[in-house]
């Protein structure tokens, strides 16, 4: 009997009960807090990444209309080899506001590129290049300009989808000098598609229709459908890719952890009033 009564008030010993559930209570709330400061800790170093990626993308702007600065300047002093394609062979940053953590850089400023490049054509918004010699002045003789070119192209979903037999139209207008004449010439030619099994790859098309003493100005259009991507490659008589008066721009702009690319494709002899359309930004390619 007494036994019972020793176990019985053994079970029923409530002392220290409430010691066990305020530390379970102290547990649970010292894990909340912990857990609410990762989401707060998180919250704040997006904010500052956000933060540093507005101050990086306005640092390599900054780059860039320097480059327009550089590239405007050359034109008009007909001299880019001094000027605009020297902003990157010192690769040196440069800072803002003498603030060390506020820089750009240039990884490429040439105002002639091998090749021009196009993506999304459609029926309505064609792809448009000008291959024009330095100084914007039509040669009266043989000049070093292309004599040839290549185009590449490609269409999403073209064997599958039926689209071999697209056409894209190239059309371009020369200007040359007959004398003292100026004159000019348009030409089109019509090419399709011809993609095999398991390839959105066109036919590649090569022409040798053009001369080095002419001006070329160019415009792809598709006739059917959408064209994903278009590559034309003007070559000289030694088969070298060259295409001249096309500027290629790449900055980037640096703030503490963060980095913006920068990229600008326009012609050099275009106004550059409307600069931006050519501008593509990074991270992720998206194009302004």
């Amino acid at each position: 009997m007494k036994q019972t009564k020793k176990i019985k008030l053994f079970f029923n010993n409530q002392s220290g009960v409430v010691l066990i559930v305020s530390l379970m209570i102290l547990l649970v709330m010292i894990v909340s807090v912990i857990a609410l400061s990762r989401i707060i800790s998180g919250e704040v170093k997006m904010t500052r990444n956000f933060d540093n990626a507005i101050v990086s993308y306005y640092l390599a702007e900054s780059g860039m209309e320097e480059a327009l600065f550089y590239l405007k300047y050359s034109k008009e002093i007909g001299d880019f080899n001094n000027y605009f394609d020297q902003l990157d062979d010192s690769q040196s940053a440069k800072f803002l506001d003498n603030d060390k953590e506020k820089s750009y850089i240039f990884s490429l400023a040439t105002s002639t590129v091998d090749y021009f490049e196009a993506f999304d054509l459609s029926t309505t918004s064609p792809a448009k290049v000008d291959i024009v010699g330095f100084g914007g002045t039509i040669p009266s003789a043989a000049s070093n300009l292309p004599t040839a070119y290549d185009l590449a192209w490609s269409i999403e979903d073209c064997y599958s989808g039926g689209h071999a037999s697209d056409k894209l139209e190239i059309a371009y207008t020369s200007l040359y000098k007959s004398g003292a004449t100026l004159k000019s010439e348009t030409k089109q030619t019509f090419i399709n598609c011809g993609c095999s099994s398991g390839s959105d790859s066109c036919d590649l098309f090569t022409s040798a229709d053009l001369a080095n003493n002419k001006f070329f100005y160019f415009t792809l259009t598709p006739l059917d459908g959408d064209v994903a991507y278009v590559k034309l490659t003007p070559k000289l008589g030694s088969g070298q890719s060259y295409l001249p008066g096309f500027a290629k721009i790449q900055v980037s702009g640096f703030y503490r952890q963060s980095v913006y690319h920068m990229t600008a494709d326009l012609p050099v002899y275009a106004p550059l009033s409307n600069v931006f359309n050519y501008v593509v930004f990074s991270e992720e390619d998206i194009e302004k």
